[in-house]
């Protein structure tokens, strides 16, 4: 019966390694990104507004990691929409995960293998003629 309880507690030590990944252990899937502009602009993703830039010329918005890089536009009444790219590079807390196949795929399905290249974007928008 020991050995039983033994190998059943052995059993589900590793089932639950293998159904987890170093990303998911380890970062959020939301990265904090501070863009600094003109003030009083907006900035969407997709339509959607994620910050407003205060009067301070800055705002920060949790961003969710992406396996691809993101394109936000900032919009203020008076000047040309801008365009701000967001680069996605690697996580290296993902390396952990080494040669376990699951974490790997949990990580690249839930988007914690990649992080934001930059936490800080400067943008500068363009007057309307």
């Amino acid at each position: 019966m020991k050995k039983r309880v033994s190998l059943l507690m052995i059993a589900s030590c590793l089932g639950a390694t293998m159904l987890t990944s170093c990303g998911t252990l380890f970062t959020s899937s939301n990265q904090n990104i501070t863009f600094s502009g003109n003030s009083n602009s907006t900035i969407y993703d997709g339509g959607k507004v994620i910050v407003r830039i205060d009067d301070s010329g800055s705002g920060t918005a949790k961003v969710r990691k992406s396996l691809s890089d993101k394109t936000f536009i900032a919009k203020k009444e008076g000047y040309k929409d801008t365009p701000i790219e967001l680069e996605s590079t690697l996580n290296p807390v993902s390396i952990l995960n080494l040669t376990n196949i699951f974490g790997w795929g949990i990580d690249l399905a839930t988007g914690k293998c990649c992080r934001w290249d930059s936490e800080f974007i400067e943008f500068e928008m363009e007057e309307k003629k």
